[in-house]
């Protein structure tokens, strides 16, 4: 099952001077899906100063503050930062745990249904949104995109490549020839999946995982 990282960047685990720029430091090398912050941070920087280097970075990650400043002055500074949640000490696991999942899956389902997937049949490029994508084939030097809106598009790519193009999950490899979106899935037995009327096999080596996944979901 797909693991989570977070950044957790509260004073009360590590005082430093530098806390803010350790927290840059440590974002930009762990790339987290998930930021804990304490609005309270030694030094000069606050944990405001590092949700807004967030906010300018590319890929949008979303931060939860931690803290017990709870005045007009702090709370109107936090809402212009657009978290995804703000939590005051001291915290509940529960609540915390809560409020961590509600903002990964926002952040997973606004990314997902955002992102398009270029395909190049030869002769003409489509924009095709992912998830309108229901499964792809390979045939031979071909991958056949199945998709809801534009039917079967054809790409002259191997899977793999096809693949690192698309967030594992909600897709993934169920056998050597197929590719699935997991939200498309209609159906399912121990040997096979089902979107709509098709029977897509699952692989021994895979069916375990592959079971776990739809379970979850279902």
């Amino acid at each position: 099952m797909r693991k989570w990282k977070i950044l957790i960047v509260e004073d009360e685990i590590l005082i430093a001077d530098t806390l803010h720029e350790e927290a840059v430091q440590l974002f930009t090398a762990e790339q987290p899906d998930l930021v804990l912050i304490d609005i309270r941070l030694s030094g000069p920087k606050t944990g405001i100063d590092l949700a807004l280097f967030l906010q300018q970075q590319t890929q949008t990650v979303p931060f939860i503050y931690l803290t017990s400043q709870t005045d007009k002055k702090h709370i109107d500074q936090a809402k212009q930062t657009f978290p995804a949640s703000f939590l005051t000490k001291p915290i509940q696991a529960s609540a915390l745990y809560a409020n961590i999942e509600i903002a990964l899956h926002k952040q997973e389902t606004q990314s997902f249904n955002e992102t398009k997937l270029s395909i190049y049949d030869g002769s003409n490029m489509y924009l095709v949104p992912i998830e309108d994508i229901l499964y792809l084939k390979a045939d031979h030097v071909y991958v056949e995109v199945h998709s809801k809106n534009q039917g079967v598009l054809i790409q002259r790519k191997s899977l793999t490549e096809i693949l690192e193009d698309l967030p594992l999950p909600p897709f993934l490899q169920v056998h050597r020839s197929f590719v699935i979106n997991l939200k498309a899935v209609t159906g399912w037995q121990p040997q096979c999946v089902f979107i709509n009327e098709t029977t897509i096999p699952i692989s021994r080596a895979r069916r375990k995982e592959i079971l776990e996944y739809l379970e979850e979901m279902g």
